[in-house]
């Protein structure tokens, strides 16, 4: 059995029982079910540049960006909308 030391947060492993104030059965699911899941913010790079017009529309429309159609004119005003949207 496993038993963990409320105070210390040391797990051993017995085959006899242990018993006191410190000590508890230790089971690994509820060790599990503590750790709270963390996020991590990862800046993804994306080079639009190298998107084709296809490319750029779709990203912009992933990212809730609206181009208008002056903004579709051509690559370079595709770009530019989606950069000024980050800004």
């Amino acid at each position: 059995m496993r038993y963990k030391n409320v105070r210390t947060g040391a797990v051993v492993d017995s085959s006899s029982i242990i018993k006191g104030k410190d000590w508890e059965e230790f089971n690994q699911e509820k060790a599990t079910e503590e750790v709270e899941p963390t996020e991590e913010y990862v800046e993804e790079e994306v080079n639009l540049e190298e998107m084709t017009n296809k490319e750029l529309e779709k990203f912009a429309e992933e990212q809730g960006i609206k181009l208008t159609t002056e903004d579709k004119k051509n690559k370079d005003t595709r770009i530019a909308a989606i950069t000024k949207a980050f800004e």
